[in-house]
């Protein structure tokens, strides 16, 4: 059935009501409990604390289920992970392969929404911009309720379970597998009409799960509901999506998080042999200027760079130019730098050594890649868009954890080797090696932290003379924070040496959220690295050494650095035209003018 012409009464009353210039407040039956409700008004204190300590989160996401191959993510990539994600992709694959996530909005459909809220918000009071809001996270809500009902019954595995539970057959303990699937089957089925008794209940569970995370159904819940939350975010609009993320993690008047850079992802020609996702790249850029316009600058993405894309074009297998789509969303849409994803199948230089070996003779690829020189084009793709960054000191962020690829040969791409090539050839990159090299690195230990660690250099103009990493997906704070702490003070000493590259001046706050959502809570992620941080700066060694200002490196100062939002630097001169053209006046802005300048 086609998008367009699927039955969505319920749909299009509720976007019949949000066209209208004037919203009467929400009766009982579509808002049951009106508190539960986060949006606000861009200055508002829930978002807005000009005064308190200046928080970015380089390492975000705010997509949903149109803007990227989700359906072949999940089946291809998900499944192959380990923890809870892996787990739980596994024991419900069925349920997810069965999604339609073209029922997501798409980017034209939030444009059409966003057009509407700006005519609001231009005299926003906190009620109506609320009631707005809920509107569009009410018909984002009954979309995934609705899609995820309509899998299930086409799930052979779940209905098998359904009929055994009818005929009484649980009588043993399930093992995880069967557990999973059945706290699925149950959640599905008792998906309530509204997205706050939804929140309450999926709060709830993970409450009951830190008191029994022992018990093997303890652990089926708590996986697959972090997954069905994912799912459903997945269906949300992109901008009740921002507002979510603020609700997780905002403590008005004490800590609120001032600038998102969240990434876009292009999987298009890894995971499914070019086919575009349902809202094109070109939309997608459309719809995050219009969110960063209209959230007062709060919301600033990284555009990504597909150098497989781009060979396609030059190829003319593709007309879109992935090099090209960059440059403008940076030079005219508000967007900060790029992103890129190498477990997909490319290193960020080195391909070369891979041509004529049949490295992308892979039955997921397009039939095109088998060719003897794929691995030199995709070098030089790399190499005209690290000569652009360079000469423009535009950002990039890269995932470097060895994970989220469809083979775990091709997660192997993610090495620091491949990152001392590229810096040695183009010094001045403004690179942040995202999840620093595993988003684990208490389980994992320190070896790919230290690796990555080790590329960031003090002197001027030296190759990772502007290297950092992020703290992207690192659950650990909320699980393991002492064991984290130790690893990070280990880190934080063993570089506090190496002057300006010292891992004080180089490690970012990230959450890499919505992705975390997989891993069922997330509530306590901002709050595990204050307390964490607020531990390390009392450490006695790390005072000899001289580290000040642990925390407000870490939260935002040097995001600042390596993104180039200092008064002067290219990103935010190219900010500040932005912001002068659509009248913004954003808090980061402030709080980083009354810093010195930037070493």
């Amino acid at each position: 059935m086609d998008r367009n012409t699927a039955p969505r009464g319920k749909r299009r009353m509720a976007l019949k009501a949000l066209a209208a210039t004037t919203l009467a407040p929400l009766s009982a039956c579509c808002l049951i409990q009106p508190k539960a409700l986060q949006p606000v008004c861009p200055n508002a204190p829930a978002v807005s604390y000009p005064n308190g300590p200046l928080t970015i989160d380089a390492h975000c996401h705010v997509f949903n289920g149109t803007d990227l191959q989700v359906q072949e993510f999940l089946s291809r990539v998900a499944v192959k992970q380990s923890g809870v994600l892996g787990f739980a992709a596994r024991a419900i694959g069925e349920l997810l392969e069965n999604l339609a996530w073209k029922y997501a909005p798409s980017g034209e459909e939030e444009l059409a929404a966003l057009e509407k809220l700006s005519v609001a918000l231009q005299t926003c009071t906190q009620e109506g911009h609320a009631s707005r809001v809920g509107i569009l996270k009410q018909d984002g809500y009954e979309r995934g309720r609705t899609q995820l009902r309509t899998a299930l019954a086409k799930s052979q595995q779940l209905q098998v379970l359904k009929t055994q539970r009818s005929l009484g057959a649980f009588w043993a303990a399930p093992n995880s597998t069967d557990a999973a699937r059945i706290e699925a089957l149950s959640i599905v089925e008792s998906l309530p009409e509204h997205f706050t008794e939804y929140e309450a209940l999926s709060s709830a569970k993970a409450q009951r799960f830190e008191t029994f995370s022992g018990q093997t159904r303890s652990m089926a819940t708590f996986s697959v509901q972090g997954l069905i939350n994912f799912v459903l975010q997945n269906f949300q609009y992109r901008y009740v999506s921002v507002h979510d993320y603020l609700a997780t993690y905002n403590q008005p008047g004490s800590r609120v998080v001032d600038l998102m850079l969240p990434s876009m992802v292009d999987y298009d020609f890894w995971l499914k042999k070019g086919s575009p996702t349902f809202t094109s790249l070109e939309t997608q850029v459309r719809v995050m200027r219009q969110i960063s316009i209209l959230t007062n600058g709060r919301v600033h993405p990284f555009v990504p760079f597909d150098p497989l894309r781009q060979v396609a074009s030059d190829l003319g297998y593709a007309k879109g130019d992935s090099l090209k789509l960059v440059q403008k969303a940076i030079g005219e849409d508000g967007f900060v730098g790029v992103k890129l994803y190498p477990p997909m199948g490319f290193s960020v230089l080195g391909n070369a050594e891979r041509d004529g070996k049949g490295y992308w003779k892979q039955s997921w690829l397009p039939d095109w890649t088998d060719r003897v020189d794929l691995g030199s084009r995709l070098d030089g793709a790399m190499r005209q868009l690290f000569a652009w960054c360079e000469s423009e000191q535009v950002p990039l962020m890269a995932h470097t954890s060895e994970s989220n690829g469809p083979s775990a040969e091709f997660e192997t791409l993610t090495d620091s080797r491949f990152w001392m090539q590229a810096l040695n050839e183009f010094p001045k990159l403004r690179i942040s090696f995202g999840h620093f090299g595993g988003s684990s690195p208490v389980a994992a230990g320190l070896d790919r932290s230290r690796a990555f660690a080790r590329l960031m250099n003090a002197a001027p103009a030296s190759p990772g003379s502007r290297a950092y990493a992020d703290a992207g997906y690192f659950v650990e704070v909320i699980s393991k924070e002492p064991d984290l702490q130790t690893v990070l003070r280990t880190l934080y000493e063993e570089t506090s040496k190496k002057g300006d590259a010292a891992l004080v001046n180089r490690f970012i706050y990230g959450t890499d959220w919505e992705m975390t959502l997989t891993e069922g809570t997330v509530k306590g992620y901002l709050e595990g690295f204050e307390t964490l941080f607020k531990e390390l700066e009392a450490q006695p060694a790390l005072k000899l050494q001289g580290h000040t200002e642990l925390a407000a490196r870490f939260f935002g100062l040097n995001a600042a650095r390596w993104a180039g939002l200092f008064p002067g630097e290219a990103t935010r001169t190219r900010l500040d035209r932005f912001y002068g053209k659509h009248g913004i006046k954003p808090d980061w802005v402030a709080k980083i003018d009354q810093r010195a300048a930037p070493a």
